[in-house]
């Protein structure tokens, strides 16, 4: 009997500790000239920190959609310092990249 509890306490914490962890995201679109969050996006920003404060964060940004690259970068700085700036208010480190390949004017938070 004590060999049947222990096959089931072992097959209980094998399956707890073999769960893999998912990876969540957030994805935020830009109009081409936003430079700032709107309220909404620093909503959703927070309650993703919030939800994920021990979490490996990265943060991708895509390019702004201007005509002008050297602008778009400069745009997607811009968006980076606003978000890097709502991690660090909650001391939260993320990995800010900037993604030129990735869709114009969005920004995907990863967490793993």
């Amino acid at each position: 009997m004590k060999w049947i509890g222990y096959v089931i306490l072992t097959s209980f914490l094998w399956g707890c500790a073999s769960s893999p962890q998912k990876s969540q995201e957030l994805e935020l679109f830009f109009s081409p000239e936003q430079i700032s969050l709107t309220a909404e996006q620093t909503r959703k920003i927070n309650v993703f920190l919030d939800h994920n404060p021990y979490n490996q964060l990265t943060v991708y940004v895509g390019p702004a959609n201007l005509d002008d690259k050297f602008k778009a970068l400069l745009q997607s700085q811009k968006r980076i310092k606003a978000v890097n700036k709502l991690s660090q208010m909650k001391d939260i480190p993320m990995r800010l990249e900037f993604a030129p390949q990735q869709a114009a004017d969005t920004l995907l938070i990863q967490s793993q």
